[in-house]
């Protein structure tokens, strides 16, 4: 018998309706943004017949009672006629919520570059958005000021490294790269369209640079900016105020959007994505160079806390390599099923690179998409089951409750041999 239900109920039913009559997107002009947001309907045709692969990752995290942790990741592809494994395990001894993230990156790299060489993969569907992983492992080279994650850069390092050899790979070996993302809350479409509607309204430096960077509000010069904008819009600029009150509302993303102005059966047409991080922008290191010098002081920081001198191999020379085979992508969303939430699809574009100067964030029509789309609709099941091969993946790779309790039992055993540990706790939660 649960001896809380009764008082879960109560608490429960107060905060949700807190929640749901504070719901405000519906007094924003989301509709007014639908002509912004141009879409094609997927092709019913059938699909070429591709050798299509998925790769999802799990990731465990078991503490010992002196305060450190071993942290398991693993990653799992799998195609028609076979699974493809890897496993990596490490002790931390600084607790960085970033480490464990970072090794997932890696393994699913490493796991997805076995399934090209060794299985032919036309198609390899990959969990995740290609563009947030990259931002993430950018800034926690550039961005690390917390001890906690200093301490890891060269972890960083590998795991943009890992990813920047997938892409290269894939480039190779002429197999597709598509990396496709259920949960996700970017505000990217919201923002552009927010920001050419305004754009015809005034000819605000702000806005300018909100066309070209995603995301401006991040940089709390041009946040204060816009609400100063908004206050004043609000005496004499109805329509606008409303507009500016939607691109600063953090709880309207682009999922929302979508649901209003996307039919199902539908995919958006792709953005063009590449170097326009708002941060790296506004700092000047928005090339290759600077970011990799700005990396390498983050590197020497990292020296200090490990008590070494140098590394072992070309820390920053990989860096360098890493950034150099990032490409822009292909960024664009695909509504299957009238209740689900759009998938967010990104794709490589060939040819280009990340990081070369010049931000760029606009819509491509030109972007071959159609393939992939129809093949993500081929795949669809329900909500659930939203593709197939990426089910497959995570039902093998996610690291479920007693799976982990096991892993646990074996670390606490091998680390009472040693002397290191008395006894072992789980933490959950990533």
């Amino acid at each position: 018998m649960d001896q809380f239900f009764d008082l879960f109920v109560v608490e429960a039913r107060r905060k949700l309706a807190e929640y749901v009559g504070r719901r405000p997107q519906y007094d924003y002009p989301v509709e007014a943004l639908g002509d912004r947001i141009l879409h094609k309907r997927i092709d019913g045709g059938t699909v070429a017949d591709l050798r299509v692969a998925g790769v999802d990752g799990g990731v465990g995290v078991v503490r010992l009672s002196n305060g450190h942790q071993v942290i398991i990741a693993r990653a799992a592809a799998v195609g028609p006629d076979f699974i493809e494994r890897e496993v990596k395990v490490d002790v931390a001894v600084v607790d960085s919520p970033s480490l464990a993230w970072a090794y997932l990156t890696i393994v699913e790299s490493l796991v997805a570059i076995k399934a090209l060489e060794r299985r032919g993969v036309d198609v390899l569907l990959m969990d995740g958005s290609l563009y947030a992983k990259a931002m993430r492992l950018v800034h926690n080279l550039i961005l690390t000021r917390e001890f906690q994650n200093l301490y890891y850069v060269p972890e960083f390092v590998a795991a943009l490294y890992a990813l920047s050899r997938l892409i290269h790979r894939a480039r190779e070996l002429g197999a597709r790269l598509v990396f496709v993302s259920k949960d996700h809350s970017f505000k990217l479409l919201k923002e552009h369209a927010v920001f050419e509607k305004l754009s015809e309204r005034s000819r605000e430096y702000v806005f300018q640079k909100g066309l070209s960077w995603y995301s401006v509000l991040w940089i709390r010069r041009f946040r204060k900016e816009l609400v100063e904008l908004y206050k004043r819009a609000r005496r004499y600029d109805y329509e606008g105020a409303r507009l500016l009150a939607l691109l600063i509302a953090q709880s309207v993303t682009d999922s929302d959007l979508l649901a209003r102005v996307l039919p199902p059966g539908h995919y958006t047409v792709p953005m063009l994505v590449g170097g326009c991080d708002a941060y790296i922008n506004y700092k000047g290191l928005a090339t290759v160079d600077k970011l990799v010098k700005a990396a390498e002081e983050r590197l020497q920081d990292s020296l200090i806390f490990r008590l070494r001198e140098s590394f072992d191999s070309d820390v920053v020379g990989r860096v360098k390599e890493a950034l150099d085979a990032l490409p822009k992508v292909y960024f664009f969303y695909v509504r299957l099923g009238r209740d689900d939430q759009p998938l967010l699809v990104d794709m490589p574009a060939d040819g280009t690179r990340m990081f070369d100067g010049a931000a760029v964030k606009a819509f491509y029509p030109a972007a071959a998409v159609d393939d992939v789309a129809a093949l993500l609709a081929q795949q669809y099941r329900d909500p659930v089951h939203y593709n197939t091969w990426l089910w497959y993946a995570h039902s093998i790779a996610s690291m479920r409750a007693g799976q982990l309790s096991e892993y646990a039992v074996y670390i606490k055993s091998f680390a009472e041999n040693v002397a290191t540990a008395r006894r072992v706790k789980l933490a959950w939660g990533i």
